[in-house]
C-alpha cells in the first residue's frame, strides 16, 4: 500500500493555493513519513478547510485514515483527490488499495476499469487486477459457504434447535464477520438470555451492516429498551417501521415503548396499527400480544364495558380457533376427596405486587393436607421473594424457555388437576398455555381485573365487594368462584404510624394521587378538577413523577380546567419508606379512572388515607371501590363525577369525621378478612374441592 510515498505531480502550483498552503501539506507529509499522524491530519485539515478540493492534501488525508486502519473513512477524501486530478496514477492506486482494505471487492473492480479508461497501466495496475481476481474468487467461496450457514441456522431456528442456532449464529460472527445475519441471531439470542449489555455490540454490528433490516432495528431497539434506553430504542422501533410498514412487531415494541412512558393513547394506535397488518397472537411474549391491546384499551374511558368484553372474547376466540379441537381428554382420577394437585403459572414469583398478595395464602395453603402445590414460574428473574416462594411448592418448574405447545403437554403429563393463573392479561402470561386445555379445570385470579375470554377458562376467584354477585357475570367467559376477601393485605414492615389528619392543622384538604401516571388520562384530570373546583382552598400531591417533561403536561392539562398551578405539588418516585411517609401530608387520595388504583389505594388506607373513587361499570373501574367496600368505607365512593365533587366537599366540611376515620383505619384492617391470609386460604382450599366435585360427578362449572 503506497502510504509512505507522495508523488511530485501532487503538488499544487502555488498561483492556485498559494505557497502556505502548499508548505502546510508539504510539512504533514513529512509527518506523515515519521509516524506523527495527529500532527499531520491537523495540517491535512488546516489545509482542506481553505481549499476542500486541494488533491494532495485529500490524497494524503485519505491514506492517513487507512493507515490507522479507518479505510472507510478515507475514501471520501481519496475520491475527492481523483476528482481533482483523475490524471495522478497514485490517487487511483491508493484508493483501490483502500476499498479493497475495507472489503469493497466490487467497488474496486469498477474502480480498476475506471481508471485504465482514465490511462492508468502498467504493472502496479495489473498486480492489483490479479489480488482482485483471487479475491473475488475467494468472495464467491465465501459467499457460498456464508449461505449455506445462513440457510442451516434458518432451518435450526425454524424447527426449534435454538441451542444449535446459537451455536451456528456464533461461528457465522466468527468465519464471515462482514455479514449480518450472524450478529443479528447472535446478539438476539444473548438479549433472549437477559445479557443485554453483552448483546448490544452484536445487535449495532447487525444494524450497521443490514441498515435496511427491519428485524434488525427491532431487534436492537428491544435491547435498548431493556437497558432503559428508551429515546434509542423508540428511534429504532420507528426505523423499523419506516423500512417495513407492514411489520407486527415494530409496532408491538414502539407501543411497549409508548407504555412505559405512559402515553397510552398513542400505545393504543400502534397497537391497534399492528393487529391490522397481522392479526395472529404472539404467543409467549405479553409485550407483542393481545393481552397488551386489552390491558391497554382497558385503561380507555370511552371503551363501554360491552365493547371491552366483547373484545377479550374476540381475543379468547383467536387463542383458542386453533387449538380447540385437540383439547386432551384428561385422566386425572375422579376421586372427590382425594389429594388434588394445584398448579399456579405465573411470571410474577420474584420482588412483584402479586408475590405480596399470594404469599400469605401459599403460606397457608400449603398446610392443607389435601392439596399438592406445583409452581410453573414463566420469567428469569430470581431474588429472594423467589427463593422463598419456592419452599412453598412441592415442585417448581422454571417454564419461560418452553413453548406454549410443550408447556401444555407437560402440565397434561404431570397430572395437574387444576391449574390456576395469576397473570391474566398482564406481563408474561401463558394464557395460549391456557387455551390448550392442559388440566381440567382452569382458573384465573389476582394478575388481572377482568375475564381471560378462554371459554379454557373455567372459574374466575373474586370477592363481593369487587364482582357484586350477578352484576358482573354477562361480562365474563369464567364462572365466578366468591372469596372471603380477594385477596390479602401484607403491609410494609416499616411502614410508619398513622399521624394526626393535616388539615386539623393548616384548615384545609391536601388530596394525592400516586397511581402511576399511565392511569392519568383526561378523564381522570376531570374527575380531579371537579373535586378541587369543589373545594377551592384544597391543594393537590401528585406522586410517582419520573421526569420534567410529565409534571409539564399535568400542569397544563390542569391549568386548561381552571386548577391554578400552586395548588399542585409534585413529587418523585422514591422508597417505599419514603413514600409512605408522604401520606403524612396527605388527607384524601383522589382515584384514577377507569383502572383504578389496587396496592397504592391500600397503602394509602393502611397509612389512614382513604381514597375517594367512582365505581365504575368494567372490573377494572370496580378496584378502587371493591379495597373500600372490604372496610366499609362506602361513604368514599362515588357513582360519577358530580358525586365525588360532592363528598370531595362533604370531607372537607367534616374534618373531625375525616380525623375519626383516619384514626381507625389500621384497625379497620385488622378486622377484614384480607388481613386474615388463613380465612382467605381456607376459603379457597373450599373453593377448590367445590369445583373439583362438580367436575367428577360431570356438572359444568358454576358460580359460587
Amino acid at each position: 500500500m503506497a502510504t509512505s510515498t507522495v508523488p511530485a505531480a501532487t503538488t499544487i502550483n502555488s498561483d492556485v493555493l498559494g505557497d502556505k498552503l502548499n508548505a502546510a501539506c508539504a510539512k504533514g507529509m513529512e509527518l506523515q513519513l515519521a509516524g506523527q499522524l495527529e500532527p499531520a491530519e491537523a495540517l491535512y485539515l488546516t489545509v482542506l478547510a481553505a481549499a476542500p478540493q486541494h488533491a494532495a492534501a485529500n490524497y494524503c488525508l485519505g491514506m492517513l485514515r487507512t493507515q490507522q486502519k479507518r479505510p472507510i473513512e478515507g475514501l471520501a477524501n481519496l475520491q475527492a483527490a481523483i476528482d481533482a486530478a483523475p490524471g495522478v496514477p497514485d490517487y487511483w492506486f491508493g484508493y483501490l488499495e483502500t476499498l479493497l482494505l475495507a472489503g469493497l471487492t466490487e467497488d474496486a473492480q469498477s474502480t480498476l476499469e475506471l481508471a485504465r479508461r482514465h490511462g492508468v497501466a502498467g504493472a502496479p495496475l495489473d498486480d492489483v487486477e490479479k489480488r482482485l481476481s483471487a479475491r473475488a474468487a475467494q468472495q464467491r467461496k465465501d459467499d457460498l459457504a456464508a449461505s449455506r450457514q445462513e440457510k442451516e441456522l434458518n432451518l435450526a431456528i425454524g424447527r426449534g434447535k435454538f441451542a444449535d442456532a446459537h451455536a451456528l449464529a456464533r461461528t457465522l460472527t466468527e468465519r464471515f464477520p462482514a455479514r449480518g445475519l450472524g450478529w443479528k441471531v447472535f446478539g438476539a439470542f444473548m438479549s433472549a438470555e437477559s445479557r443485554f449489555e453483552a448483546a448490544l455490540p452484536a445487535l449495532q454490528t447487525a444494524v450497521r451492516l443490514m441498515p435496511d433490516d427491519a428485524e434488525a432495528h427491532v431487534n436492537l431497539g428491544l435491547n435498548l429498551a431493556k437497558l432503559g434506553r428508551l429515546d434509542e430504542a423508540e428511534t429504532h422501533f420507528k426505523r423499523a417501521i419506516d423500512i417495513d410498514p407492514n411489520l407486527a412487531a415494530a409496532y408491538f415494541r414502539l407501543a411497549m415503548i409508548y407504555g412505559l412512558r405512559n402515553r397510552y393513547a398513542e400505545a393504543e394506535a400502534c397497537l391497534r396499527r399492528g393487529l391490522d397488518v397481522k392479526g395472529d397472537y404472539v404467543a409467549g411474549d405479553g409485550e407483542l400480544s393481545y393481552s397488551s391491546f386489552l390491558f391497554i384499551v382497558s385503561h380507555n374511558p370511552d371503551e363501554g364495558a360491552d365493547e371491552l368484553f366483547a373484545k377479550h372474547l374476540r381475543v379468547g376466540e383467536r387463542l383458542e380457533a386453533g387449538v380447540r379441537g385437540s383439547w386432551p381428554k384428561h385422566k386425572n382420577d375422579k376421586e372427590p376427596l382425594r389429594t388434588l394437585k394445584i398448579g399456579f403459572v405465573s411470571g410474577d414469583f420474584y420482588h412483584h405486587a402479586v408475590s405480596v398478595f399470594i404469599e400469605p395464602v401459599l403460606t397457608h395453603l400449603k398446610e392443607q393436607a389435601d392439596l399438592e402445590l406445583h409452581a410453573y414460574y414463566n420469567n428469569t428473574v430470581v431474588d429472594e421473594v423467589t427463593h422463598r416462594l419456592r419452599e412453598h411448592f412441592k415442585d417448581w418448574h422454571p417454564v419461560a424457555g418452553m413453548n406454549d405447545a410443550a408447556l401444555a403437554r407437560k402440565i397434561t403429563h404431570d397430572r395437574i388437576d387444576i391449574l390456576i393463573d395469576l397473570s391474566g392479561h398482564s406481563a408474561h402470561n401463558r394464557l395460549p398455555v391456557f387455551a390448550r386445555k392442559p388440566a381440567p379445570l382452569q382458573v384465573s385470579w389476582i394478575g388481572y381485573p377482568g375475564t381471560t375470554g378462554l371459554r379454557a377458562m373455567d372459574y374466575y376467584l373474586a370477592d363481593r365487594f369487587f364482582l357484586p354477585p350477578g352484576q358482573f357475570d354477562r361480562h365474563f367467559t369464567e364462572k365466578i368462584a366468591y372469596l372471603p376477601a380477594n385477596v390479602p393485605f401484607q403491609p410494609f414492615q416499616a411502614a410508619p404510624p398513622v399521624n394526626d389528619l393535616p388539615a386539623l392543622k393548616s384548615g384545609s384538604l391536601c388530596f394525592a394521587s400516586f397511581n402511576r401516571l399511565g392511569k392519568i388520562n383526561a378523564a381522570t384530570l376531570k374527575m380531579w378538577s371537579a373535586v378541587l373546583g369543589a373545594v377551592p382552598d384544597a391543594t393537590m400531591l401528585i406522586g410517582a413523577v419520573e421526569t420534567p417533561g410529565q409534571e409539564r403536561s399535568l400542569i397544563e392539562q390542569l391549568a386548561a380546567t381552571g386548577i391554578a398551578r400552586e395548588r399542585l405539588t409534585f413529587h418523585p418516585r422514591c422508597s417505599m419508606a419514603a413514600y409512605l411517609t408522604l401520606h403524612h401530608r396527605v388527607d384524601i387520595c383522589l382515584d384514577a379512572y377507569p383502572y383504578t388504583g389496587g396496592t397504592t389505594t391500600i397503602q394509602a388506607l393502611w397509612m389512614g388515607v382513604p381514597t375517594l373513587t367512582v365505581a365504575g361499570p368494567t372490573p377494572a373501574s370496580r378496584q378502587g371501590a371493591a379495597i373500600l367496600g372490604q372496610l366499609g368505607l362506602e361513604q368514599f365512593i362515588a357513582a360519577d363525577e358530580a358525586d365525588l365533587a360532592a363528598k370531595g366537599r362533604y370531607w372537607s366540611r367534616h374534618l373531625a369525621e375525616l380525623a375519626e376515620v383516619r384514626s381507625g383505619l389500621r384497625a379497620r384492617w385488622q378486622e377484614s378478612p384480607a388481613r386474615q391470609p388463613a380465612l382467605i386460604a381456607e376459603g379457597l382450599g373450599r373453593a377448590l374441592r367445590h369445583m373439583w366435585t362438580r367436575w367428577c360427578s360431570g356438572a359444568p362449572p358454576r358460580s359460587f
